[in-house]
């Protein structure tokens, strides 16, 4: 899930400043859409995993496989990890995470708040992988965790808690679980129950359903913390926490202005993964800022929609590809090569690129394919290294011939986005003197 691979920067607000003119106030509602669409994409994917997986807050649900073209809960999946995920209510108290004991296989567990930060992570940068206890918190408890238990405070009482787990192919995939099964969530005795969510987000929301939905999860949290103090500076646009009816007290005129805005604005954010980019050999690099967005809700909003629950830069590290090292669309109709040098990629855990093609809604999935394979990367079996030591891969719609099949990772015929996922990544990553090689034009093999 998600995690994410796409780019926006000042320039990409002057381009939605640049949209066309609205009516006087409605730059306020165009700025509160901004601040409450991460809230807004939050609640959608809460329900959206309860909806078809039955599993209720504060309860852990592990995926016991790896995702597939019939994944499409959140979009730009990844292929590298297994899952552990619960949306956690924290009014009624602090809940219990164990982590396991797993030092030598890379596992990570984020905690993400209703604006979508990342706020604490355990797991093998963190804490070495060492198995541990954890409270995780709200903003308006007061008292102490146990004794020998860790305390990790979040600013919202709603909070998405995702672990992540490596694993190597299905043949790993028993370790792997064993390793999932020591990520527990406890909810301590006496704790009051969870509280259910009663809006009903959509993926194309009205005025009504946005305001709705945003003003109850504001309502959620009862202490103004971290970015829910901004919120007083969008009242007079309809963003109340916990007033459900607050669209229908609005004039006339700003319900008009809601309705004609939020599918402008869906349309905008759709196509700003662009805007402002900072392009490497057909690479969108990661900007700063995502994972803890601070008071950008441009880039926040723009993250939640192409992906929501991006880890931060030191975590991992991702880049997007829609185009080849010449600038040319990346299209299944045509082949292309992807070489890693000899050197190999300067990270401490993973890496792996993976295929998706995109759906008319904006999002991105996997592509079905005969030998179901999804990604390729520095764990999967079988690889023909080059005379030099480099590995190059094969990127075409049709099945390859000859030894370096073992080296195709399956496009669809049509157009498609790669994405490059380097976890643990070294400082040259991070500070950008390394980016992934192009996908460089080639004939079929």
């Amino acid at each position: 899930m998600r995690r994410r691979d796409f780019i926006v920067s000042s320039t990409g607000l002057a381009a939605l400043a640049a949209a066309p003119a609205w009516a006087a106030g409605d730059d306020l509602l165009r700025r509160a859409f901004l601040y409450g669409y991460g809230p807004y994409e939050f609640a959608r994917t809460a329900l959206g995993g309860a909806a078809r997986q039955g599993y209720r807050p504060n309860q852990l649900l592990r995926r016991r496989t790896l995702s597939d073209h019939t994944h499409r809960i959140v979009t730009a999946p990844n292929n590298d990890t297994l899952y552990a995920s619960a949306f956690l209510d924290l009014a009624g108290g602090p809940l219990e995470v164990a982590t396991p004991e797993a030092p030598d296989r890379y596992h990570n567990i984020a905690f993400m708040n209703l604006f979508t930060d990342n706020f604490a992570y355990l797991g093998t940068r963190v804490t070495g992988g060492k198995a541990g206890r954890w409270w995780i918190a709200g903003p308006d408890w007061r008292g102490r965790a146990p004794d020998g238990v860790g305390l990790i405070r979040s600013d919202t009482n709603d909070v998405w808690m995702l672990g992540r787990t490596l694993v190597s192919g299905p043949e790993d995939l028993a370790a792997a679980n064993a390793v999932q099964d020591a990520i527990t969530l406890t909810v301590p005795p006496g704790r009051a129950e969870a509280r259910p969510i009663l809006s009903r987000p959509t993926l194309e929301p009205t005025g009504e359903t946005f305001l709705n939905t945003v003003n109850e999860m504001l309502g959620r949290t009862g202490r103004q913390a971290g970015q829910a103090r901004r919120g007083a500076a969008f009242r007079r646009a309809g963003l109340r926490p916990g007033a459900p009816g607050a669209f229908a007290a609005l004039p006339a005129d700003r319900q008009a202005a809601w309705s004609r805005l939020i599918p402008e604005m869906l349309k905008e954010l759709r196509g700003n993964a662009e805007t402002g980019s900072r392009i490497v050999q057909g690479w969108r690099t990661p900007p700063a800022g995502v994972g803890d967005f601070g008071e950008n809700d441009l880039l926040r909003s723009t993250i939640a929609l192409w992906g929501l629950a991006a880890l931060s830069v030191e975590e991992a590290t991702y880049f997007r590809a829609a185009r080849d090292g010449v600038g040319a669309p990346l299209d299944g109709r045509n082949a292309y090569r992807f070489t890693i040098p000899a050197s190999g990629v300067p990270v401490d855990a993973f890496w792996s690129l993976s295929m998706y093609e995109e759906t008319p809604d904006g999002r991105f999935f996997f592509v079905d394919n005969p030998i179901r394979r999804y990604a390729v990367g520095d764990r999967t079996p079988g690889l023909v290294r080059d005379a030099d030591g480099s590995l190059t891969f094969l990127v075409q719609a049709d099945p390859p011939k000859g030894p370096q099949a073992a080296n195709w990772l399956p496009a669809p015929r049509g157009p498609f986005m790669t994405s490059f996922r380097a976890y643990l990544p070294r400082a040259e990553m991070r500070d950008g003197r390394w980016t992934p090689p192009p996908l460089v034009p080639a004939s079929p093999a």
